[in-house]
């Protein structure tokens, strides 16, 4: 007795970067425990120094606000996931201080202004 079988070749199913999205569970507890921090921060440097206790770091990617992981510099996702438009940090905190990194619109902000290296 033969057993036949046929396998069909079927066309890869485009997804938008499947692997990276977070599942329904993990994006509630990221929103609960990430959303007061922002509602309580008084400052950037506030901001960024929990952000960092929680092993988070706040940065510009591609010209978006964003959350990174601090050990894999990884993104976490967007403020916007969480509910916040950078206008309305900016009028609440103030302006960030962002230090450019590379041609795509990157930074990283900073805790507190560099000193200047006068010669």
């Amino acid at each position: 007795m033969f057993v036949k079988s046929s396998t069909e070749i079927l066309d890869p199913i485009l997804v938008r970067n499947a692997s990276t999205d977070l599942d329904c569970e993990t994006a509630a507890l990221l929103r609960a425990t990430i959303r007061p921090v922002f509602d309580k921060a008084a400052s950037w440097a506030s901001l960024a120094d929990i952000l960092k206790d929680k092993g988070y770091r706040l940065v510009f990617r591609q010209g978006r606000l964003c959350i990174t992981d601090r050990a894999t510099d990884e993104r976490v996702c967007g403020i916007r996931f969480l509910g916040f438009e950078l206008r309305d940090l900016v009028r609440r905190l103030g302006r960030p201080i962002v230090v450019a990194r590379g041609n795509s619109a990157d930074g990283d902000i900073l805790a507190e202004r560099p000193e200047s290296q006068r010669t």
